[in-house]
């Protein structure tokens, strides 16, 4: 369970993520943890992601093993790069796809949100990209998030109190996510 926000506005953007992890039922808070950022870098771009906590290793992993293969300039690229990511997910991470019959295509099990200098990309576990010109949100406190971050887009000025607002809405009424936050800025083209 998380919330990853990512917010652009005017020449900036942000990412932001609660800290928390969860164990079934069990939310355990940051500070249990030598190391509980949820955000990844990718070479100019920021990644962060939600899904079980097996895939989320992993998709840290294919970031630092094969980073300079993955693009995440632009809606077709990330396209392309969640490709990669999934049949690296499938190949070596042995990542179990088949959620049920019904789905049109395997699922890579993560969801990812990504700000770089190209803007706001969303990957989905089944490969769908969005870009986004606003905000956007995943994880469990998602909707939580996307209404507070609707209800301030245009009364503040900087992305970092925009992001701050949806992840504190997240933190503050969805149980799998927990304060605090931690946040990066990235400049746009």
């Amino acid at each position: 369970m998380t919330v990853v926000v990512a917010v652009r506005k005017d020449a900036g953007a942000v990412i932001a993520a609660d800290s928390a992890q969860s164990d079934g039922s069990m939310v355990v808070p940051a500070h249990f943890y030598r190391d509980h950022t949820k955000l990844l870098q990718c070479g100019d771009c920021w990644l962060g992601s939600s899904g079980w906590s097996a895939t989320v290793d992993a998709l840290e992993s294919i970031v630092r093993g094969h980073g300079a293969k993955l693009d995440f300039t632009s809606r077709a690229a990330t396209f392309e790069s969640a490709r990669r990511i999934h049949r690296l997910l499938k190949d070596e991470y042995f990542v179990e796809t088949q959620e049920d019959k019904e789905q049109p295509v395997e699922s890579s099990q993560v969801d990812a949100l990504i700000v770089g200098p190209a803007g706001i990309f969303e990957f989905e576990s089944y490969r769908s990209v969005s870009e986004y010109a606003r905000y956007w949100a995943i994880g469990s406190g998602k909707t939580l998030a996307l209404g507070a971050m609707h209800a301030v887009y245009d009364l503040l000025g900087d992305p970092l109190d925009i992001a701050r607002a949806g992840v504190e809405a997240a933190c503050e009424l969805d149980e799998g996510c927990r304060l605090p936050m931690e946040h990066v800025r990235v400049d746009l083209r």
